[in-house]
């Protein structure tokens, strides 16, 4: 059957009704049916991010280092990374950069190509103490990221000299850069949420209360750090959403894994509001459709399948 798609389309919505006709690798009458369901679908999915951003929906999307609030139909970007979260997370690094360097070589004897690496990062850690003297972090930041630096360096001059790694010695660097490792990290947080927070609640006295009633939020990011993502964080408790382990609790303010540019996120966004108001309509649950059509199904089975 031949796919109508609206002229207007934006091009996230329009890959998705181009695809339509690759979903069957067969064709009948009931191919025909799945496929026109997947146009009505998308037909939605269309108007529906054609509302998005405008004067009554604003929607904050969060990418990387930016965060971009979609309203009245224009786009503002903001970065929220200060060049001081750069420097501490870069110092954070280096223990992680160490410790994966010696688990590469292993337990034993030092292999060459790990001792011309850890030779390289000894004297890059050794120029950065030098540079963290001539211009200094902040004060309160400054012994631990010294401290970090500093046991990364000792460790590398110990396996050197040694010519091995030694796992006792291993496990103690990184039983003490650990806690480092996580305070550098938690001024990182700090310092992202202090800046996303003042870009916020700027947009909000523009935007007004009846407006900000409507708000969606997309954070964008990796796999890896869904639970408990910072800028996440600091959106579900703004808006008073409940923090789950994955999409069942999602509501205003979503998560979209692998997604970086912002009209793939308000695509999701659109997906994300028609099929919580068809959750509601036909299941009488927000969250039915945030989750495998299939698995109360699935469960039922697999407790008949394996039953002992």
């Amino acid at each position: 059957m031949e796919i109508k798609i609206p002229e207007n389309c934006n091009p996230i919505t329009r890959e998705k009704f181009e695809a339509i006709e690759s979903y069957d690798h067969y064709e009948d009458a009931i191919t025909d049916l799945n496929q026109a369901f997947h146009e009505s679908y998308n037909n939605l999915i269309h108007r529906t991010y054609e509302r998005l951003g405008k004067e009554t929906t604003p929607v904050i999307v969060m990418a990387h280092e930016e965060v971009m609030l979609f309203h009245n139909g224009k786009q503002e970007t903001v970065n929220v990374i200060p060049e001081l979260y750069h420097k501490l997370k870069s110092i954070g690094h280096v223990s992680f950069g160490v410790y994966v360097t010696l688990a590469d070589n292993g337990y034993g004897e030092l292999r060459p190509d790990i001792r011309e690496n850890l030779e390289r990062q000894k004297y890059l850690i050794d120029r950065a103490l030098k540079y963290i003297e001539y211009d200094p972090l902040p004060l309160k930041y400054m012994a631990t990221q010294r401290l970090t630096l500093e046991s990364a360096r000792d460790i590398i001059a110990e396996v050197l000299a040694a010519g091995e790694v030694d796992e006792d010695k291993l496990l103690a660097f990184s039983k003490k850069s650990a806690p480092l490792y996580l305070e550098g990290a938690g001024i990182g947080a700090r310092l992202e949420i202090e800046m996303l927070h003042e870009t916020v609640m700027n947009w909000i006295d523009r935007i007004g209360d009846e407006n900000w009633e409507n708000i969606y939020v997309v954070v964008c990011a990796a796999h890896q750090g869904r639970y408990r993502e910072t800028t996440l964080q600091y959106f579900q408790q703004l808006l008073h959403e409940q923090e789950g382990l994955a999409a069942e609790m999602e509501d205003r303010v979503i998560y979209a894994e692998h997604i970086e540019e912002p009209q793939a996120a308000l695509d999701l966004l659109a997906r994300h509001i028609v099929d919580r108001r068809a959750s509601i309509d036909l299941f009488g649950s927000a969250t039915r459709l945030q989750r495998d059509l299939m698995s109360d199904g699935a469960s039922d089975y697999l407790e008949e399948l394996l039953a002992e």
